[in-house]
């Protein structure tokens, strides 16, 4: 189901904007794109949330609008791509935001970055790696909870997704790799502060930090009515029950057993993508020794 960009909260400040006067809004210059392009279950969303608070960056109304991409379903409708950014401001914002995942979901979604192309953007890209095995774990238990959901764990949708050199390659053809940085999940975990500054000297823009550096998006492990129930309470809760609600859940959920990869569906993988993982060495010049693969 496509959501429509015009729905709730994305209706109202659309609305506010063009009372503002939205045709005299600057343009927004085809340089000024930021995109978080994944991959799924490595820290997009945390990320997100770090660089919204930035004053130069404006995020999307939404963070995944999926505007580019074709099969993911909370894709949201908008007629110009512009019209994702009502606030943005050319006298304030040097770039504009979004993290759409579905960007790096080759092959379900094969022509992500030739639409881009086609639609006369520049962007800045951003893309986080993780453990491939540990991604893969993370996904599958925060994807089986939902509705519809007919994966297995070593499916090669799965794979795909943590085949790092195949994701990035789609965009290589189209873009140069001095637009490209590419994120550790771990060192985001472990030093978002060190993380962020990389990503202030790539996009070129003085430094800002949040007070606090919650984790965004957990992996619950809930069945998919359950989510739905809360996900359509949440916007009633009053604001300190939110925080208090999804610590609650976190604590719950942590204690469901996880489906972990044995070793041997482990070894499967390893060979489904040890090929890639050298040529993402060789082109790219990332370390996959810690992930056990040959450096």
């Amino acid at each position: 189901m496509r959501i429509n960009i015009f729905d709730s909260l994305s209706q109202q400040r659309m609305s506010a904007a063009s009372g503002k006067g939205q045709k005299t809004r600057k343009a927004i210059p085809s340089d000024a794109y930021l995109l978080i392009i994944g991959a799924m279950k490595c820290g997009t969303t945390s990320l997100f949330s770090y660089l919204s608070a930035h004053p130069q960056i404006c995020p999307a109304v939404v963070k995944e609008p999926e505007f580019f991409s074709d099969h993911q379903r909370h894709k949201i409708h908008a007629d110009h791509y512009e019209d994702l950014w009502p606030d943005y401001d050319g006298f304030v914002h040097r770039y504009v935001m979004e993290a759409s995942t579905g960007y790096t979901k080759y092959p379900l979604e094969p022509k992500v970055p030739e639409r881009m192309k086609d639609y006369g953007i520049e962007p800045k890209f951003i893309y986080i790696m993780r453990n491939p095995f540990a991604r893969i774990e993370s996904q599958f238990n925060f994807s089986r909870g939902k509705k519809g959901w007919k994966f297995g764990i070593c499916d090669q949708h799965l794979i795909d997704l943590s085949n790092y050199y195949l994701q990035l390659e789609r965009y290589r053809k189209w873009f140069p790799l001095r637009d490209l940085l590419l994120l550790d999940f771990d060192e985001l975990s472990l030093d978002p502060a060190g993380v962020l500054m990389k990503v202030y000297r790539f996009l070129g823009i003085p430094p800002h930090f949040p007070a606090r550096y919650d984790i965004k998006n957990p992996t619950l492990g809930l069945p998919w009515y359950v989510r739905k129930t809360i996900d359509r309470l949440n916007p009633y809760y009053p604001k300190f029950l939110k925080g208090a609600s999804k610590k609650m859940l976190i604590r719950l959920t942590s204690k469901i057993q996880k489906r972990v990869l044995s070793e041997r569906e482990r070894e499967y993988i390893r060979g489904r993508l040890q090929e890639d993982m050298r040529r993402l060495k060789d082109v790219y010049g990332v370390s996959v020794q810690k992930w056990g693969f040959p450096d």
